[in-house]
């Protein structure tokens, strides 16, 4: 085939940089939504109403990237079909993710009330938090078949290496949820619902959008006369199974994280509020590192598609080593300025004192972290939904089990250190099984 929709390019650091720069910009586009609806609400000054939107849109979030699997297995059959250079799957991949999609949106609908009615309550807020929290909740969930849509348009994006338009796709979110939240909070009055309201509407908006992109992408992808292959419940089977490896994998994740914040709660409002403030440093150089696991993603189903050993080395040993020198930009940025970066993100004295003793383990966190994103990345356009899951069982495990031990003798030392044993076993558990890749292409 020479259609440039499927034509596959090779893979050089050009390419590379191609692909992880504009899903570094579309990965902080990502996160702000929520950041938007909070600085809105909170210069209306109504502590109430900021404390519901804070609650509301945190268990709106947890429920939301609970589904984040959609994406990344989309992004992986996807990146196979590309590098394949197969028009039909490529079509039926989105097909199927789609179908998927709106199923689960539609029981996420269905089940908003009971989640809201169950765990709102958890977060022991006032009767007028409470009340608001649940609300935000609610009406930021009526677009859930959009945003779990969302997730697989930007999937599949990735996997075709169209990130441009994944880039476009969030701009224009982010720039209709801004527009919308001004409009409805200060226009119209409201408040906390308006913020909920317009957030879900620009998810709906952008969801629409991406449709129209994927129809016209899939004009210029040739497609065989034989349309009952795309329906194939083998391939179908296939993509839930992975899908609910990367689900259960992705549970680990968001149980470590929110467990490790519950311990540092137990150490007083201090050490809460710095390791609060550096563990939103971390998120920061997740998203950025992301960037090249993306990259990794597609280049890696590329060439597994196209059974290229040569091309899955090449996108191996590039990602690494272009994560490594971001890696290296990030750690050095951190170590000449993490005073002053902290500071940015609160202007108390005190926990500004209690977050630099603990500054030199964000400093190595992107030195760390990097080999497991990137292997993440790897797996994922590998669509090696197993391995990834048994990897983050036995690292999740290893850390808690750490912590016991680390945690009574170093104190919050003991936490970021259990925290970093995470990462490492993360990378060893999938170093360990990572042969059986390029060895698949020789079978």
């Amino acid at each position: 085939m020479t259609d440039t929709a499927v034509h596959m390019p090779r893979v050089t650091h050009a390419r590379i940089l191609a692909v992880a720069i504009p899903a570094i910009l579309a990965n902080f586009s990502a996160v702000l939504p929520q950041l938007v609806d909070t600085a809105l609400i909170g210069q209306l000054g109504e502590a109430v109403a900021l404390g519901g939107i804070s609650v509301g849109a945190s268990l709106a979030t947890f429920v939301l990237w609970a589904f984040a699997f959609l994406r990344l297995g989309t992004a992986g059959f996807t990146a196979q079909a590309y590098g394949a250079e197969d028009g039909d799957e490529i079509k039926a991949t989105l097909n199927r993710a789609l179908a998927l999609a709106w199923i689960f949106g539609f029981i996420i609908l269905l089940l908003m009330v009971p989640l809201a009615y169950v765990t709102v309550p958890l977060f022991g807020a006032s009767e007028a938090v409470a009340d608001l929290a649940a609300r935000y909740f609610h009406y930021r969930l009526f677009s859930a078949p959009f945003d779990l849509t969302n997730y697989v348009i930007l999937g599949w994006l990735v996997g075709l290496q169209r990130m441009g338009r994944a880039l476009s796709l969030q701009l224009l979110l982010n720039g209709l949820n801004v527009v919308l939240c001004w409009l409805l909070v200060y226009k119209f009055h409201l408040g906390v619902d308006g913020a909920a309201i317009a957030t879900a509407l620009a998810q709906a908006a952008t969801a629409i959008a991406g449709l129209i992109v994927a129809r016209r992408l899939l004009r210029i992808v040739p497609l065989s006369d034989d349309a009952g292959s795309l329906i194939d419940l083998d391939k179908l089977f296939e993509l839930v199974s992975v899908n609910f490896d990367i689900f259960l994998r992705t549970l680990a994740i968001m149980f470590v994280m929110v467990y490790f914040v519950g311990l540092g709660a137990r150490m007083g409002n201090e050490t809460l509020a710095a390791n609060q403030v550096l563990f939103s440093l971390l998120a920061t150089i997740a998203q950025s590192l992301d960037g090249f696991a993306q990259s990794a993603e597609t280049l890696t189903g590329q060439a597994i598609g196209a059974r290229d050993r040569r091309q899955l080395r090449a996108a191996v040993s590039g990602s690494f080593l272009w994560a490594l020198l971001l890696a290296l930009l990030l750690a050095l940025l951190l170590q000449q300025q993490g005073p002053v970066i902290v500071g940015l993100f609160t202007d108390d004295p005190a926990v500004i004192a209690a977050a630099l003793p603990y500054l030199p383990w964000l400093v190595a966190t992107p030195l760390v972290a990097l080999w497991c994103y990137i292997l993440d990345g790897i797996f994922i356009g590998a669509t090696r939904g197993r391995e990834m899951r048994n990897s983050m069982v036995v690292s999740a495990l290893g850390a808690i089990i750490a912590q016991y031990f680390a945690i009574p003798a170093f104190g919050n030392h003991g936490l970021w250190g259990s925290l970093m044993l995470f990462f490492v076993l993360r990378a060893l558990t999938l170093y360990v099984s990572y042969p059986r890749i390029p060895r698949s292409l020789a079978e």
